[in-house]
């Protein structure tokens, strides 16, 4: 367990190290709300709910021919009965990436998130949903930005002053200088609570091949140390790793991931997640698998791919987002003790 070792002493460097990057400059500047926000308000503990509600909210890039560019966000509908979500989501989204993401200062600040992967997450360690939008190319590959949430379902502007803090690509980038091809909350897998997440990754490349990799938080918004390459393989049990898409929630029982292999269209899910330090520089993920479909979308662009609990049930759900701006949710239902379970679609809606 010597790297998980060595992560708990960095913990303990946590508050000097953000002290530092708060001291590089503006690329660095110290988590605050920026100027004229709202005060943050207090979220409950259910993931990717923004505003507070209980119920977990979409957020997708846009960017696409049915979405503007930004950061697009619906929140989740609640069934006035029990309180729970009902997997579908009030329309139309609204466009809160309009500020950009504090780093470029383009003159066209909802276009920096074009090409990014957005995900949530409490990646300033309160209890809001914050926001890292994360390039796979372009050119700031394997870089990002964590902006953050301020409770009401919008992200503060990050050019105000405070409230982001940059992803350095050299944390990311594998022993071959790659950086992942997507990133998706890890949570607290490696069951070491820093307050911060965890991240993980699908990283390679066609000569070395492709895997999993688990990037601890080490106590700071944005740092990541050290990378252990996971020795999982696929669902079904290949190394295609850049086949697959990942999508990741937090539930009651723990981490969870939804993934999905467009070109075969097999969607997998595996709960209660937890991730093993092998003390070898490498790691393990330990999760029940479940086997949703086969046959799922075959070959369809699905632009966002996003888990949650919608319903309430304690399983991880789905939200797909398509190229033209529409949304299906996918309850998952009927986990069965031989791996099994079913999926149930709702009426897609248009979100522009």
């Amino acid at each position: 367990m010597k790297h998980l070792s060595a992560r708990r002493r960095l913990l303990s460097w946590a508050a000097p190290v953000t002290l530092a990057l708060t001291a590089l400059g503006p690329a660095f500047p110290a988590h605050a709300a920026a100027a004229g926000t709202p005060t943050p308000a207090v979220v409950g503990p259910v993931d990717k709910d923004l505003n507070g509600d209980g119920v977990p909210d979409l957020v997708t890039v846009g960017g696409t021919a049915g979405l503007g560019s930004g950061v697009w966000t619906a929140r989740g509908r609640v069934n006035a009965t029990t309180g729970a979500g009902t997997g579908r989501v009030k329309v139309p989204a609204v466009n809160i990436g309009v500020y950009g993401n504090g780093v470029y200062g383009t003159d066209n600040p909802p276009s920096e998130f074009d090409g990014a992967q957005v995900i949530t997450g409490r990646f300033f360690g309160t209890a809001n949903q914050d926001f890292l939008a994360y390039y796979p190319s372009g050119i700031n590959t394997g870089g990002g930005s964590f902006i953050a949430g301020v409770g009401d379902g919008t992200m503060v502007n990050p050019y105000g002053g405070g409230g982001q803090v940059s992803l350095m690509s050299e944390f990311l980038a594998d022993e071959y200088g790659n950086f992942p091809i997507q990133l998706v909350n890890g949570y607290t897998a490696d069951d070491v609570d820093t307050a911060i997440p965890d991240l993980i990754g699908i990283v390679g490349d066609e000569t070395n091949g492709y895997r999993v990799n688990y990037y601890p938080n080490i106590g700071a918004p944005g740092l990541y140390f050290p990378r252990l390459p996971l020795n999982n393989a696929t669902p079904t049990g290949g190394s295609d790793w850049q086949n697959w898409t990942l999508a990741s929630t937090e539930l009651a029982s723990g981490a969870a991931l939804v993934l999905r292999n467009a070109t075969s269209g097999d969607l997998y899910l595996w709960q209660g997640v937890t991730m093993t330090d092998n003390g070898d520089g490498t790691g393990t993920l330990a999760y029940t698998q479940y086997q949703l479909a086969s046959g799922w979308n075959t070959g369809v662009a699905i632009s966002g791919l996003t888990a949650a609990d919608l319903n309430a049930d304690g399983v991880a759900d789905l939200w797909a987002v398509f190229p033209d701006g529409t949304v299906r949710a996918y309850l998952i239902l009927k986990l069965s003790a031989t791996g099994t379970a079913k999926v149930r679609a709702i009426q897609a809606q248009q979100l522009g």
